[in-house]
């Protein structure tokens, strides 16, 4: 079924100009992916290369159409939808809310709408639109937090604080727009760890995540992580201190949440529900095992990251 599907998606609509490679989170690998944007209106964070050298651009509401049109005899009327693309939200209202009526023409009982979007992207738009958008069927979205400590947020150019951070997750609380964050491990180089870990931990507490999705810190080429590095101005954080930063996040976590550490970038993975306290209790322990029985020499083998070179 994929294959009859990218051969009925490969042709005739203007998404052919697209040429970045079309990614999504793990959590959406059953639902239908339609080309929404490409590049990165931001495009400026220290350790992402996913969007450099791809200009920002979006489908038209007949592009959609046809690719949505193009999807539905694979589909059911009650797939969930994702739209790829690094933050389709930086998009203004009016094209967001013309997308959902498209979408819902192919597929009326859309069971789930969602997209990346970047903290910038939801604080220009308003608390009404914000809500109408919820109303129309837009229910979740996959944002960029990555970390809760101030200093680490300006070291890698994120272009936004935490406080921004509580401000605008609060604003989707209120608005009915449910939200996964990402949270990258290591993300303050050699020695931060800790204080990240506690920093983004009571970050989270503050706000009402459906669900936390780490990835560990890797030094990817051609980013401006990768300068910082070969200058010596960024020490990364080795394999043990990324799972020490990851025990102190979840042993102060306390907001009632889901925790999904399976991707493969993860020094360790671990699923939980985080008011489980037995659950916690379990992975906590397998945490201090491992950090306890194996040195940091095995912990680099097992994760291999030094052979990663891209998402």
């Amino acid at each position: 079924m994929e294959h009859e599907l990218l051969a009925c998606l490969g042709g005739g609509t203007g998404v052919t100009q697209f040429t970045e490679p079309q990614m999504r989170p793990p959590q959406e690998a059953h639902s239908l992916l339609l080309r929404a944007t490409q590049g990165c209106t931001y495009n400026k964070c220290s350790f992402c290369y996913v969007s450099r050298g791809y200009p920002f651009m979006a489908v038209t509401d007949t592009e959609l159409s046809l690719e949505a049109e193009r999807a539905r005899p694979f589909f059911s009327p009650d797939t969930p939808i994702y739209l790829t693309g690094s933050n389709p939200l930086a998009l203004p209202f009016a094209r967001l809310a013309s997308w959902i009526a498209v979408l819902r023409t192919s597929f009326p009982r859309f069971s789930r709408l969602s997209m990346q979007a970047r903290i910038g992207d939801i604080a220009l738009k308003s608390d009404g639109e914000l809500s109408m958008l919820a109303r129309l069927g837009l229910n979740h979205l996959y944002i960029g937090t990555e970390n809760g400590n101030n200093m680490v947020l300006s070291l890698m150019n994120k272009g936004h604080t935490a406080e921004d951070i509580v401000r605008e997750l609060t604003r989707l609380d209120g608005a009915g727009i449910t939200y996964t964050n990402f949270y990258i491990l290591g993300m303050g180089g050699k020695g931060r760890g800790i204080e990240s870990g506690l920093a983004t931990a009571r970050m989270f507490n503050r706000v009402h995540p459906k669900r936390i999705t780490t990835t560990g810190l890797t030094i990817f080429p051609d980013t401006p992580l990768q300068d910082m590095v070969l200058e010596g101005s960024f020490t990364e954080a080795n394999e043990r201190e990324k799972i020490e930063e990851l025990r102190a996040f979840l042993s102060e976590l306390d907001v009632d949440t889901f925790y999904d550490g399976i991707h493969y970038l993860n020094p360790l993975n671990f699923r939980l529900r985080v008011r489980d306290g037995e659950a916690r209790k379990e992975v906590l322990r397998e945490i201090d095992e491992i950090l306890s029985t194996m040195c940091d020499e095995e912990l680099e083998l097992m994760v291999g990251r030094r052979h990663m070179h891209s998402l």
